[in-house]
C-alpha cells in the first residue's frame, strides 16, 4: 500500500511537472568566432533568475553559421538559411543543456570600409528552447526556456576579403549579437530620465 502511494504521487508529480510553465528569457548577448576558432560562438540568455551560457562549436549537429564557412556573397545572405541553427546537446555535464536556438535574419544593411572589411548589420528573430536534463536519467529537471519576448536581435557581422580576387567573395571574421530592448522598456528608461532633466534644467535657470 505504501508503495503503491509512493508511486501514484511520483506520477502526479511528474505530470504537474510536465504542465509547468516555460521559463522566460528576456534579455541576451552573444559573439560569433571565424570557422575553426573554438567554440563556434558563445550566447548568454538571463532571466527568471537564470543565467545561461552556452559555448558550443558551429560544427554541432545542425550547427551553422550562414554559408559563410567558405566564401560568400554577403549581399545574398537574407534568402540564405537561418543565420544560425543549432540543436541537440548543447552543454555537456550533469544536468546537460539540450534543446535548440535559430536566429533567423530579417533584414540587414552593409558598409564597405576603406580596408575592404564588410560589416553587414543583421535584424534577426530568435526561436529558443532549452532544458537541463539529468544526465542519469535522461529526464528534463527544468525548463522549457524559452525566449519570453518578441524582441528582435541585432547581429553586427564582419566579413574580410577571402584572398582569392574574386570582387564581392568574403570570408566570416567575426560577430556580436544584442538583443534590443522593447519599446515599453525604452519608454520606462526616457520617462524616468523626465524628472531628472526638469531638475536639472530648474537649476539651469536658477543660476542664470
Amino acid at each position: 500500500m505504501k508503495r503503491t502511494l509512493i508511486l501514484l504521487s511520483t506520477l502526479l508529480a511528474l505530470a504537474a511537472f510536465s504542465h509547468a510553465d516555460s521559463i522566460s528569457l528576456t534579455s541576451g548577448s552573444g559573439t560569433l568566432y571565424p570557422f575553426g576558432v573554438f567554440p563556434g560562438f558563445t550566447i548568454q540568455f538571463h532571466g527568471s533568475g537564470y543565467n545561461i551560457s552556452i559555448p558550443v562549436a558551429l560544427d554541432v549537429p545542425g550547427g551553422q553559421l550562414v554559408n559563410c564557412i567558405g566564401g560568400c556573397e554577403p549581399s545574398t545572405l537574407a534568402s540564405s538559411p537561418p543565420l544560425i541553427d543549432v540543436s541537440g546537446v548543447l552543454v555537456n555535464g550533469n544536468p546537460y543543456l539540450e534543446g535548440a536556438i535559430v536566429f533567423d535574419a530579417v533584414s540587414f544593411v552593409s558598409s564597405l570600409g576603406p580596408s575592404g572589411m564588410l560589416t553587414i548589420k543583421y535584424t534577426a528573430t530568435l526561436f529558443l528552447q532549452l532544458f537541463l536534463t539529468d544526465a542519469a536519467t535522461n529526464l528534463h529537471i527544468a525548463g522549457p526556456f524559452v525566449w519570453g519576448s518578441s524582441e528582435p536581435w541585432l547581429v553586427t557581422a564582419q566579413f574580410a576579403p577571402d584572398g582569392s580576387g574574386i570582387p564581392g567573395v568574403y570570408k566570416f571574421a567575426g560577430a556580436t549579437l544584442t538583443s534590443v530592448p522593447e519599446p515599453a522598456t525604452i519608454a520606462l528608461l526616457a520617462t524616468g530620465m523626465l524628472p531628472i532633466l526638469f531638475r536639472g534644467r530648474k537649476r539651469l535657470s536658477r543660476t542664470t
